[in-house]
């Protein structure tokens, strides 16, 4: 970042909590990506990772990926949360054996 963007502006304060909540989208959306990519099916996107790293809330983070579980079915993964909501399995064919519903 070469400069702060002129949304940072303090005039647009109350604008902060709902960009906050499109950039963590973001952030969950490429990390999922990453995952998909570098990743066996039968390891899980752990939630509690990602919260570890940005401090957001679980709530928020559960809240964005049920939001995106929809793309990913789109695209013809089948998605599961498991581990009391904490861990986000995608995979296609059986269930992972580690999944716990």
């Amino acid at each position: 970042m070469k400069e702060f963007p002129k949304h940072l502006n303090v005039k647009y304060r109350e604008k902060f909590p709902e960009l906050h909540y499109k950039r963590m989208k973001c952030y969950v959306r490429k990390n999922i990506y990453e995952h998909v990519i570098s990743h066996d099916s039968k390891e899980y996107y752990s939630l509690d990772e990602f919260n570890a790293h940005f401090h957001t809330g679980m709530e928020m983070i559960q809240k964005i990926v049920r939001e995106l579980i929809p793309e990913l079915e789109q695209l013809g993964w089948t998605c599961k949360l498991s581990f009391g909501d904490t861990g986000l399995f995608i995979y296609t064919g059986d269930k992972p054996e580690n999944l716990w519903e």
